[in-house]
């Protein structure tokens, strides 16, 4: 069943779905079940139907063609190949790299993340050790837990006892 949902909800069937969800409306099917078996809300049905009633079908097309990007292809493939030797590489370096070789800059970090994973790296920064870690305070809270561990017990087998004790009287 899910193949069918992944199927359904494809981006490229997204006019398909608007089509189906105009002609069923108006071929009585009712709402709950239009919105059940192309898996839209019922306002996705309202507003293509209202876009078909006043526009017509043509309306019901995606319109949207894409925006054209900052980078040429060429630009692309050299960045590419730039990250392919790192074994790291921050947001801000690529940025950097991007504004000298390309005088281009993106408002969204979004464009970078994409750059970086297309490139075959991540842009977290790992850290095998925190290096804000204070040995003594670690020591010191690990003493603090086994002594309250241990006073949890002792009140956890008082309580226990009691209630062996009441079950036994009665």
């Amino acid at each position: 069943m899910s193949n069918l949902e992944e199927i359904i909800n494809l981006p490229e069937n997204l006019e398909v779905k608007r089509v189906l969800a105009v002609k069923m409306f108006f071929s009585d099917f009712k709402m709950d079940d239009i919105c059940k078996l192309l898996n839209v809300s019922d306002s996705f049905v309202s507003k293509w139907k209202i876009v078909y009633e006043n526009e017509g079908a043509s309306a019901l097309k995606v319109n949207y063609q894409g925006g054209t990007g900052f980078l040429t292809e060429q630009q692309r493939i050299q960045i590419l190949l730039h990250l392919k030797d790192k074994p790291y590489c921050s947001v801000e370096e690529l940025r950097d790299y991007i504004e000298d070789h390309f005088g281009i800059v993106y408002q969204s970090k979004q464009s970078y993340y994409d750059l970086l994973k297309a490139g075959g790296l991540s842009w977290h920064q790992t850290q095998a050790v925190n290096p804000k870690r204070d040995e003594g305070q670690v020591l010191r809270k690990r003493e603090e837990i086994k002594k309250n561990w241990r006073r949890v017990r002792r009140k956890l087998y008082r309580v226990k006892s009691l209630f062996l004790l009441k079950m036994s009287v009665t």
